[in-house]
């Protein structure tokens, strides 16, 4: 076949079938793959692979029409005497094979997270044992692909193993706090004292739980803020799961003067005014308790502030249900309107 305008007509219908064949393939492969528990970047890159047979056959067919045997054998040899690389045949080859593995790699461990962290959950796992095997999974998965990079380049194990000696003894003392950390978040993962998902009080910060990390615990706080706690500070601290229990008990100080203050009519009128609060559970009742009296009274702005006097302290403790925060707000409010010349204060529950 002499006529150039027909060699290139044919090269250009070969490709052009080639690479639509191998798009159909892609696209009837992508699409049932899909439906399985694999991972989209496994999927899309199986979807790749399954393009290039066709292309390497279309090309094949076209060697065959314009006689490239020869032509690419001294192509290679110009790249292999610029390069002065020995085997440059082998050098691609390995280079390719390393790159499909590590691409394998990435998409079997994303596969592996993702049915730890969503099928499992129907055999009622908790959640923080499932992010942690599909962690641990996703770094063996990984630690066998360099293994077998290493195998493709036919390089000993002994010299990797001897870096990755000299390396984790430096990295012991330079990383101590990281290590700790490390360390509490395994600990976090698998005692489960709390779970993604459950409000938590630390030392510091009262928020949601929104990821389990190895090195830190990332909390969502009231404010609307990301707070990341190391896990260390957890493991050593005390922390208060406020989502263990249904209910929750909220203890309001009622600081007044004690000539505003009827022993009967008091009592009466705060306990008939946080009974009417919508959300204040009636059972157990709420209660009311006489701490005593001091010498001062009045430290926020108010017209009460400043005064000096005999005073009364009660303590009001009452339940609500956990996670509805407005019922305390609302029974503020409602304490404010019914006793104006009051301070009233929150007290937090830990370690009363």
């Amino acid at each position: 076949m002499n006529n150039p305008a027909l060699q290139i007509a044919l090269t250009v219908v070969i490709l052009l079938i080639s690479l639509a064949a191998g798009l159909y393939l892609r696209h009837r492969l992508v699409r049932r793959l899909k439906k399985t528990v694999l991972d989209n970047w496994l999927i899309q890159l199986l979807g790749f692979l399954v393009i290039i047979p066709p292309v390497i056959i279309g090309i094949i067919i076209i060697s065959f029409i314009y006689g490239w045997n020869s032509l690419v054998d001294n192509l290679w040899g110009v790249i292999g005497q610029v390069f002065k690389v020995p085997n440059y045949e082998n050098v691609i080859g390995n280079l390719i094979a390393s790159v499909l593995i590590i691409l394998l790699a990435i998409g079997v461990g994303r596969t592996v997270v993702k049915l730890f962290t969503g099928r499992m959950a129907q055999n009622g796992l908790n959640i923080n044992i499932r992010l942690l095997l599909g962690r641990i999974s996703y770094v063996v998965i990984m630690i066998i692909a360099a293994l077998c990079i290493l195998a493709v380049w036919n390089i000993a194990l002994t010299i990797p193993a001897a870096i990755i000696s000299i390396i984790t003894v430096g990295l012991t003392f330079v990383l101590q706090d990281l290590l700790k950390n490390l360390v509490a978040g395994l600990y976090l993962l698998i005692e489960a004292p709390f779970k993604i998902g459950d409000k938590i009080t630390t030392g510091i910060y009262t928020g949601k739980v929104e990821d389990v990390q190895l090195r830190a615990t990332i909390l969502c706080i009231s404010s609307g803020e990301q707070a990341i706690v190391p896990n260390a500070m957890l493991f050593s601290g005390i922390v208060i799961n406020k989502s263990i229990y249904k209910e929750s008990r909220t203890t309001i100080t009622i600081t007044m003067r004690q000539e505003d203050f009827d022993t009967v009519q008091t009592t009466e009128n705060i306990l008939h005014t946080i009974k009417e609060v919508n959300g204040v559970m009636l059972k157990p009742e709420p209660e009311l308790l006489l701490i005593g009296t001091a010498g001062t009274f009045g430290n926020t702005t108010g017209a009460v502030s400043g005064y000096t006097g005999e005073i009364i302290t009660l303590t009001l403790r009452f339940w609500n249900p956990e996670g509805q925060d407005s019922v305390v707000s609302e029974a503020i409010n409602a304490l404010h309107a019914a006793l104006p010349k009051a301070d009233l204060s929150i007290r937090e529950p830990a370690g009363m």
